[in-house]
């Protein structure tokens, strides 16, 4: 799984900055976008990443901050409408590959699709979190996400991959990761050696990031 290069941030406030911050302690290149100028220059006194002053719903400013270059946009400002309008821009007229959006309505989070956004999360308080593992591991929900070098997620297995029809000992489960739980049908199946993978099914995986890194391409393989 290719790890983002660039990762651009809109909003620099307890969300984005502290995103910025452990995207940053991951070896990610970030720049993150703000309107405050006193923001700006707290931010800059702070983080090791490239401060732009500027609104990120407009060109000019997502062309400073080298839009055509990222791999992943994050708004995170307080403004739901902000938020929403520079991920569409992001991804409409730069084709940035992941755009996901802070909002505080949890009714807008249920539209990503309808949006054209890959992720919206609501409430502010899980948003760092959901985003920084959603980075790290692109296509997958955040389940848990903490200090320790563990850390959780799900996904749902696609058509035509490779492991449907397989059973769990029959897959080659990286070392350091867990498939801790399958959701099929919205019934809930506790793994075993002989249980099966299907198309649609929802898998949660335990470990270490590098490990479920390794799986979920295994499960995306076709």
């Amino acid at each position: 799984m290719k790890k983002p290069r660039l990762v651009l941030i809109a909003g620099g406030g307890r969300v984005g900055s502290h995103l910025a911050e452990v995207l940053t302690k991951k070896g990610r290149d970030v720049v993150l976008i703000d309107k405050d100028p006193q923001v700006c220059e707290r931010l800059a006194e702070r983080l090791n990443v490239l401060i732009i002053h500027g609104d990120a719903t407009e060109k000019e400013t997502l062309e400073e901050a080298r839009v055509g270059e990222a791999d992943v946009f994050v708004g995170a400002t307080g403004n739901d409408n902000d938020n929403i309008v520079a991920c569409q821009l992001a991804k409409n007229a730069y084709g940035v590959p992941l755009v996901m959006a802070r909002v505080e309505d949890p009714e807008l989070a249920k539209m990503a699709k309808s949006f054209n956004i890959d992720l919206m999360v609501s409430p502010s308080h899980v948003a760092s979190m959901v985003l920084e593992n959603a980075i790290s591991l692109p296509g997958t929900t955040s389940i848990f996400l903490s200090d320790t070098p563990m850390t959780a997620a799900e996904i749902r297995i696609p058509e035509g991959s490779k492991v449907v029809h397989k059973k769990l000992s029959e897959l080659t489960i990286p070392r350091g990761c867990i498939i801790g739980m399958i959701y099929r049908n919205g019934e809930l199946v506790v793994p075993r050696g002989d249980s099966t993978l299907e198309a649609g099914d929802i898998v949660a995986i335990m470990g270490k990031e590098e490990a479920i890194a390794k799986l979920v391409d295994q499960i995306r393989s076709r």
